[in-house]
Formats: C-alpha cells, sequence, structure tokens
C-alpha cells in the first residue's frame, strides 16, 4: 500500500475518533480531556437542555493521522515482504 493511501487510512481513523468521543460524551453527560490535545465537557444548563464544548488543537488529530498512518503502512509492508507458506 502506498503511504497516501495508509494516510488517507489514518485520516478516517483521527475523524472517527473524535466523532465517537464527541457523541460519547454527549451521551453519558460526562467529559474527556487528554491535555493538549482535545478537551470536550457536555452539561446540561439551568432549563435541563444539554450543552457540549469541545476544543481540540488540530495537532493533535494530525499526530493521529500520522501515526495510524504509519502503522497501517509499516503492516502492509511487512505483509508484502513476509515469506509465503
Amino acid at each position: 500500500m502506498k503511504f497516501i493511501k495508509a494516510l488517507g487510512v489514518g485520516v478516517v481513523v483521527s475523524v472517527v475518533a473524535l466523532v465517537a468521543i464527541f457523541i460519547a460524551t454527549f451521551v453519558t453527560n460526562g467529559s474527556f480531556s487528554i491535555p493538549a490535545f482535545i478537551s470536550v465537557e457536555s452539561t446540561t444548563n439551568a432549563s435541563g437542555a444539554p450543552e457540549t464544548s469541545m476544543f481540540f488543537n488540530p495537532l493533535g488529530p494530525l499526530a493521529l493521522a500520522l501515526a495510524a498512518a504509519a502503522v497501517v503502512w509499516l503492516a502492509s509492508r511487512t505483509k508484502r515482504t513476509s515469506p509465503q507458506q
């Protein structure tokens, strides 16, 4: 697999992870934080309506995308170069 395709997979993994974190904190009415990368907090206001705020550093998802791309790319190279049994 070429690295560009692996980077596409990494971007998809990163976006899915952000959406999953956002939905999980919204449903559980909780909070999630990784310092310097992402902070999600879900509460209810005075009238009982849910409020969710999300702040993230764009470098966090970018780093996750690059890490996932590297893992996928290296795994595909290892699979391709391993001897067939």
